[in-house]
């Protein structure tokens, strides 16, 4: 076979070749100005005018890195408006043009991850891990999958991997923490996001979790660090962790009072009639009030559950705690009633309305020490936690305690 040309051939040849060149450059152009216009207008907000563009800058040369461009915006543009199936489309028609592309592969992932779709994350993150074993990023992106499907070990050895990879990625560290917070290792989790904040300082997220963990571990000096760092940063992220604070608090109690005139502060061998002159008469009954507010919102049918309340004689705490001061009761002491007659609970002062009874003795001549008489509460908050062994308990002469 003769493979020379002719003059006149190779002429031709190159003419067509120049031509060619020349086509692909001036669709090159158009592809770039059909990028720059959706541009412009991704950010004016006119996402529908973009996309158009986008689309256009394809068009004109699919498989360049002004496509590649395009179609990242084009994916953004719809994710601004919540059109997430047709941002799918797009990576998945990327993908098409340009399957060694990890970076797509990622953000598909991330779709798929917004709209609980984990098993096609799962698989997008793990081609682009296929596709670049040593991207940090793709690494990381795996290892959040296996944490939203509770496979911590799968999770754990990624994020160690992505260590390895890049010892100075704060994201490892933050992943190690977050696959120890999952086992309930709260100390070795904080260790974690504090060495991630040391890498770099400059990481919201990873003060945030470790406010998280403080806040589990009950370490109030701790959160307040990091609500403080921020507040610098001017993240939104402080109010999550005031709020998340807020409702893993153990509720306690803040305040107590008697509106209705029971004095709770009188001490051993207070006359019953001296309560109320109601009470001078033998076996006389009187109701009394007392009022207990909270320093966090409660459950109100806990609250006005009265077996969830306790009523009784003061134990021995400390100097002068015991009721009647630790001596024996004399014989006109009465009794007292184990629970209140009824709890009404008003949410908007997070105040529980306690009423009780007490009931004179049989001769009249009964007695009590209402300074030492306890109130003890049980039940849990809004968010179902349980009291604060430390601020459960009321009475006149303790205080809260």
């Amino acid at each position: 076979m003769n493979y020379n040309l002719g003059i006149s051939q190779a002429s031709t040849v190159d003419s067509f070749f120049a031509a060619t060149t020349s086509s692909q450059d001036q669709f090159d152009s158009l592809s770039k100005s059909s990028l720059s216009r959706g541009i412009d207008s991704f950010i004016a907000g006119n996402y529908d005018r973009a996309v158009q563009e986008f689309g256009k800058a394809v068009a004109f040369s699919p498989y360049s890195d002004n496509a590649a461009d395009a179609l990242t915006y084009m994916a953004d543009a719809y994710q601004k408006q919540n059109k997430g199936n047709e941002a799918i489309k797009t990576y998945q028609n990327a993908i098409k043009l340009f399957p060694n592309r990890d970076d797509f592969h990622v953000k598909l992932g991330d779709i798929y991850m917004v709209q609980g779709q984990l098993g096609d994350a799962e698989k997008e993150y793990t081609k682009a891990v296929s596709i670049s074993p040593t991207t940090p990023l793709n690494r990381y992106s795996l290892g959040q999958v296996y944490l939203e499907t509770n496979r911590l070990d799968a999770a754990e050895q990624q994020f160690n991997k992505l260590i390895q990879l890049s010892p100075k990625d704060p994201s490892g560290y933050f992943g190690l923490g977050e696959v120890a917070r999952g086992r309930g290792a709260l100390s070795e989790a904080a260790g974690h996001f504090e060495k991630a904040i040391a890498t770099n300082k400059d990481f919201p997220d990873a003060y945030l979790k470790l406010g998280y963990t403080y806040a589990d571990l009950g370490n109030t000096d701790k959160i307040q660090e990091q609500v403080d760092e921020l507040q610098k940063m001017n993240s939104s992220l402080s109010s999550d962790l005031e709020n998340y604070t807020y409702k893993v608090a153990k509720p306690k109690l803040f305040f107590a009072a008697s509106p209705a005139g029971f004095d709770n502060f009188s001490g051993p061998g207070t006359e019953v009639s001296a309560l109320s002159s109601s009470l001078s008469e033998a076996d006389a009954q009187q109701s009394f009030v007392m009022n207990f507010i909270f320093n966090k919102e409660m459950d109100s049918l806990s609250v006005e559950n009265i077996a969830n309340w306790q009523i009784g004689r003061q134990a021995g705490g400390g100097y002068g705690t015991e009721y009647n001061f630790g001596m024996a009761l004399p014989s006109t002491e009465v009794s007292l009633p184990v629970l209140p007659s009824s709890v009404v609970y008003d949410s908007n002062n997070m105040t529980a309305v306690v009423t009780f009874s007490i009931s004179q003795n049989e001769t009249g001549d009964g007695t009590i020490d209402p300074s030492h008489i306890a109130f003890k509460f049980s039940g849990i908050d809004a968010y179902g936690k349980t009291m604060d062994p430390t601020a459960d308990e009321y009475s006149g002469f303790s205080k809260i305690v």
